[in-house]
């Protein structure tokens, strides 16, 4: 039999480093549309699963159930950390993406309040708490199988596809909302034509399982298997607590896009002169703008450490989103897409270097554990809360620009969260701890001999 050529052996590496990204990526993209689904649909979910009679009051229940999901999240991060650590990183993933699609079509399938009175709410409650468990996972374990996959000069790059497909999954959300409101009326749609949605998620997750199952672990995980049995919380907490703390507060970069696409079309339509279908087409419009962005600033962050894009990214926030939601109530289309690009101008600069700053400064040992804990904290102060608080403030305090406070807030704990990480560039994933460790001592200011500090 021939020896395969350096070139042929070249050719089939890439080929199934190609694979193996478009399989993650596919996961991911399942993932979020199945999560963006619920953000998008919030107004006929609400009507459905809530008493009817006052709508404000179903709406603010509605935001609830959205963020306690980020306490299963949280949850889910956990576990399935410790699982990718210990049992492998496409197991976990494996299993995320299947309870994430069971979840996702089980809200579709869930009887209407004036039918099942208060089980509806409850299995509502069920199911966005194993959607959030799962989610958790997926989120936590697809960027370090990436991470571990690339090489040092590609890690942003590769991993910044994790939110390219994020944003295609959240298009794909929205894009299906708006076919299903073209084929069926107001009426229908907030019926019953909304659940289809919620539907195709069984058949979306059994592909992504498919191109999961043929995936095999990522060379760095493989060189560490003797050490990983022994990966749990305490060991991630003794190692790395200061770096998952830190990472944990990058995430308040975050708040923009979960404000944005959970919350914008509910404030679209009480604050400016839109309807509900108009107000699902925003997002459409704006989340195609940002696909192409992430990749780019996944490159500028190998180039020049993953600090530059947080940091632009946060100091975007604090300058462009107040004006965005001033121009968006101004009324109308126009004004409601240009004020969601202001807002969204940090975002892609956030998210295409977020996911390998989630990854790179821990130990492979326990790698996805730390990123689990920090998704935890991360992820339920300045992801799930927000949503819900805004809309209190807005319509219990009548404050309609909070959203646009709370987003600069955030952005403040996020940009000196980011200021402080490492240098990525210099990090060997084989040996975190003292990459990190030389560019501390490299960073302190050198005595000259014979001089004594004062």
């Amino acid at each position: 039999m021939p020896t395969p050529t350096t070139d042929e052996r070249d050719a089939r590496t890439r080929a199934s480093r190609r694979r193996t990204v478009g399989a993650v990526v596919l996961g991911h993209f399942i993932e979020v549309y199945d999560m963006a689904l619920y953000g998008l649909f919030v107004a006929p979910i609400s009507t459905a699963f809530f008493p009817a009679g006052n709508a404000e009051a179903a709406l603010i229940a509605t935001f609830a159930v959205f963020g306690v999901s980020f306490l299963s999240r949280s949850a889910g991060s956990l576990f399935f950390g410790v699982m990718a650590d210990r049992v492998g990183r496409r197991n976990a993933m494996m299993t995320s993406i299947l309870l994430v699609g069971v979840s996702t079509a089980g809200i579709g399938l869930i009887p209407t309040y004036e039918t099942a009175a208060l089980l509806s709410p409850i299995l509502l409650v069920l199911c966005r708490l194993l959607q959030g468990f799962a989610s958790g996972g997926e989120t936590t374990v697809a960027p370090v199988f990436l991470g571990e996959y690339a090489s040092r000069r590609r890690r942003g790059f590769l991993t910044s596809f994790i939110s390219a497909a994020g944003n295609l999954g959240t298009l794909a959300a929205a894009a299906t909302g708006v076919i299903i409101g073209l084929a069926v009326d107001a009426r229908t749609f907030d019926d019953w034509g909304w659940r289809v949605a919620f539907l195709i998620a069984a058949p979306l997750a059994l592909v992504g399982l498919y191109f999961r199952y043929g995936l095999e672990e990522p060379p760095a995980y493989e060189a560490a298997r003797a050490g990983v049995k022994q990966a749990s919380i305490g060991t991630a907490l003794r190692r790395s607590w200061r770096m998952i703390l830190r990472v944990s507060c990058v995430g308040a970069l975050g708040t923009t896009f979960y404000v944005m696409f959970v919350y914008y079309p509910t404030y679209l339509v009480r604050e400016s002169d839109l309807s509900a279908g108009q107000a699902r087409v925003v997002p459409l419009i704006l989340i195609s703008m940002l696909v192409v962005f992430n990749p780019l600033v996944g490159l500028l962050g190998d180039r020049f450490g993953r600090r530059v894009p947080l940091v632009l990214g946060g100091l975007a926030s604090m300058l462009f989103v107040l004006p965005g939601f001033l121009v968006a109530r101004g009324g109308g289309f126009t004004a409601a897409v240009l004020g969601g690009m202001l807002i969204l101008v940090s975002v892609p600069l956030c998210l295409g270097a977020i996911h390998a700053a989630a990854m790179e400064f821990y130990p492979t040992e326990v790698r996805a554990t730390a990123g689990g804990i920090a998704w935890t904290i991360g992820a339920f102060v300045f992801s799930g809360l927000p949503p819900f608080v805004v809309n209190v403030l807005t319509t219990q305090a009548g404050w309609p620009l909070s959203p646009a406070f709370v987003i600069m807030g955030t952005a403040a704990i996020g940009i000196v969260a980011a200021w402080g990480l490492p240098d990525s560039r210099k990090i060997r994933l084989e040996s975190v701890e003292s990459s990190i460790r030389e560019q501390r001592e490299a960073a302190e200011p050198r005595q000259e001999p014979g001089r004594v500090t004062p």
